[in-house]
């Protein structure tokens, strides 16, 4: 497989200016940066990290809450509604949405359907896992590994540790939920299979709430600069700087001050992380 390089889109990113209230620049100004400048197929990888803002949207219109549109979806509320009308759904031709969306509402509007959200939403994060798992991209892979096992192993430490049930809530069938729901061990026995396991029981281990969100975010973070560090300009770097463009965007929400502290980490990162060639320099997210 070719791998493309983008030293003119890296270098040019734009000035990531913060705000009282909210960044300058979002995640759906870059979305449109990068179809601009990516090659196709390289821009379809970037789309995958959009779609859990799809589900959002459809599941909001599926079940009648009222909500604000998150433009950061890849669909257009007028294209989503194609899937909750269900003549609509047997009639348009839907082939632009991933099979895994396809399916779902077929099992939605199946005989059983499916009536409880909170059921629809895991099914839809289960087919999305498996879809980014089939993904030939071995970064694509990599970080949803990650974030399926983040999401299980804290679903399987809260359960734990108050005595609820919580295997509904762990995404995928594998031998690490099959530890999660058996295991009684500290670490569920999975330090061999899940390197940074320990890590994330400390991080749960935090009792205030916020902070330990903000762990793991920058755990997140700090394991996307690991699986980065050999890429310097190519797409797996592009979209590691979108996915911490999504904890900063979050973060200005959940958190003023930790937003302002997440923003400060990538302006450093845009700075020090891109090694560019000697015609490029950067300073703060801005070419000189």
């Amino acid at each position: 497989m070719i791998e493309r390089n983008y030293y003119c889109l890296v270098a040019g990113l734009p000035d990531l200016v913060a705000d009282d209230k909210k960044l300058a620049f979002s995640s759906v100004q870059l979305r449109e940066m990068l179809h601009d400048d990516l090659n196709g197929a390289d821009f379809k990888l970037a789309q995958l990290f959009f779609l859990p803002f799809d589900h959002k949207n459809i599941l909001n219109l599926l079940y009648k809450k009222d909500f604000d549109w998150d433009d950061r979806g890849n669909f257009s509320r007028d294209k989503a509604e194609l899937l909750v009308d269900r003549k609509l759904f047997e009639l348009e031709d839907l082939s632009e949405f991933p099979a895994y969306i396809i399916g779902f509402m077929n099992n939605y509007y199946g005989d059983e359907g499916i009536a409880d959200a909170f059921k629809a939403d895991m099914l839809l994060t289960s087919g999305y896992f498996e879809y980014l798992d089939d993904c030939r991209n071995v970064f694509v892979k990599e970080v949803a590994l990650m974030d399926r096992n983040i999401g299980n192993i804290m679903a399987a430490l809260n359960g734990r540790k108050y005595n609820l049930p919580f295997t509904d809530n762990l995404v995928g069938n594998n031998e690490i939920t099959e530890a999660l729901i058996r295991s009684r061990a500290r670490d569920f026995g999975l330090t061999s299979d899940v390197a940074d396991v320990e890590t994330m029981i400390q991080i749960f281990e935090n009792t205030n709430l916020l902070e330990r969100e903000f762990k793991i975010d920058l755990y997140r973070w700090n394991k996307l600069d690991e699986m980065t560090f050999f890429n310097y300009f190519t797409i797996e770097k592009v979209i590691s700087f979108l996915l911490k463009l999504f904890i900063v965007e979050r973060w200005f929400h959940l958190d003023k001050e930790k937003g302002q502290q997440m923003f400060n980490k990538i302006l450093k990162d845009i700075e020090s992380d891109f090694q560019f060639p000697d015609e490029f320099t950067l300073t703060y997210g801005k070419k000189k």
